[in-house]
């Protein structure tokens, strides 16, 4: 039995003890280096998002914004792409290079595995901002929930609902998009009313409502309204609808106030709204 030579397994221990004590300094140095550069990608982007958000050109502000959300969002995958790469390395897997194109092949194999709806996230995510199809700041619905756009990011979208949600939604998932951000939204009330009523005298009450309203709110009104005619005839009531362009995001809150006024002299008018009744005729 060979005798175990004891300097040599220190000497051994000692050269383990220094390169994990190497490797470990270097790994700490590359997260530090990420973090660093995280927190420099923050900043940059941050500045010139407050530059575009004081922009007296809205649209220009509003471009510059969302470019900067999506270089955040870039940027930090890149950035946590190429620390891993390093860090790979220190741990003695090969170079830095190596790795890069290591990591790359094994993307291209996840993608042919079933990975395609993050490639499909990405690419829909570059012809939202090419198109300019709506920006950071924009009130949208898009498929069914409606929102502010709080940010854009490679592969989602984030919405902000009025009741404080935060909604993401990918942005492959995303088939139909109605943007409320252009320069007016229409804001339709639709009002029901007896048959009874003669239609003249609705729809001059209808108009003395909106007129009315109009020229005391013309800061949210877009021009004067419209009181059109009949929409419909229901089984129980003729539909009659008011018309008014409101400044942009201002249409919910002009609907609103108007079924209000509608309501109250209606009222003073003596004008039911139908609703759904029950009539039981009993026989003697």
């Amino acid at each position: 039995m060979s005798q175990i030579d004891w300097n040599e397994v220190l000497k051994e221990l000692k050269i383990n003890a220094t390169s994990l004590v190497v490797g470990i300094i270097g790994i700490l140095v590359v997260l530090l280096m990420a973090k660093i550069a995280l927190a420099l990608l923050t900043r940059f982007t941050t500045r010139l998002i407050k530059r575009g958000e004081a922009m007296e050109d809205k649209e220009r502000g509003k471009e510059l914004i969302t470019s900067m959300t999506l270089v955040r969002s870039a940027g930090r995958y890149l950035i946590y792409f190429l620390a891993t790469c390093i860090i790979i390395n220190q741990l003695g897997y090969g170079s830095a290079l190596s790795n890069v194109v290591t990591a790359a092949s094994v993307g291209a194999l996840v993608i042919s595995l079933g990975a395609q709806s993050i490639i499909k996230d990405i690419i829909a995510g570059a012809f939202i901002i090419f198109e300019r199809q709506y920006g950071v700041g924009d009130f949208v619905k898009i498929n069914d929930f409606e929102g502010t756009v709080t940010s854009l990011a490679m592969r989602c979208t984030y919405l902000k609902t009025w009741k404080g949600e935060k909604i993401i939604i990918p942005n492959g998932q995303i088939s139909t998009v109605v943007n409320y951000s252009g320069d007016f939204n229409m804001a339709i009330v639709e009002v029901p009313a007896p048959y009874e009523e003669d239609s003249d005298r609705i729809m001059n009450i209808l108009k003395e409502i909106a007129n009315s309203y109009y020229d005391s709110h013309q800061d949210i009104c877009y021009e004067k309204p419209n009181v059109l005619g009949i929409n419909s005839f229901d089984d129980s009531a003729v539909r009659y609808g008011i018309y008014q362009k409101a400044v942009k995001r201002n249409h919910y809150q002009i609907q609103r106030e108007l079924k209000v006024l509608v309501k109250k002299r209606f009222d003073a008018e003596g004008i039911s709204i139908p609703y759904s009744q029950v009539v039981v005729h009993q026989e003697d």
